[in-house]
């Protein structure tokens, strides 16, 4: 967000995304600016684009890995043209010790089994957000990034 900042894209990414509807997907990190605050390493104020909290994985069981790395299957839990092609399930690429949970449950797109669920897609109008690696996802991922270029 800092570089964001002193960069002066913040208001030129909001303009764009915000108020022209341009759409806009943000991947790992990316998707994790678009919340509200982080709490990685401190207190971050993100975009505010999505009223989001980003939290590390804190699990209870000493089985369970940080950070989450690896293949892992996601979950749509609502229509996307984001998964169109894509069964419900398939795997993608993690790697992330931070994870997005959402005050409003209309913004989860899919969901990750890992540590309990947490979110792994976001979808908030124009504004789109993956915790997963399309690049890094194969097939799937090419697929996820090609529906999301036909938004």
């Amino acid at each position: 967000m800092a570089n964001l900042r002193r960069g002066k894209w913040v208001d030129a990414l909001g303009e764009h995304v915000l108020h022209l509807g341009i759409p806009l997907l943000g991947v790992c990190l990316g998707m994790q600016l678009l919340a509200r605050e982080s709490f990685e390493g401190g207190t971050h104020v993100g975009l505010g684009w999505i009223d989001a909290e980003v939290r590390r994985f804190e699990p209870e069981d000493p089985g369970v890995r940080v950070p989450h790395v690896g293949w892992n299957n996601v979950y749509p839990v609502r229509e996307s043209p984001l998964f169109s092609e894509i069964e419900s399930g398939r795997d993608f690429y993690f790697v992330h010790s931070l994870h997005v949970v959402c005050a409003d449950q209309a913004d989860v797109l899919a969901t990750t089994p890992y540590d309990g669920d947490f979110v792994s897609v976001i979808q908030r109008k124009n504004i789109y957000g993956a915790q997963f690696h399309p690049e890094k996802s194969q097939a799937a991922g090419l697929r996820f990034l090609t529906n999301f270029l036909a938004v």
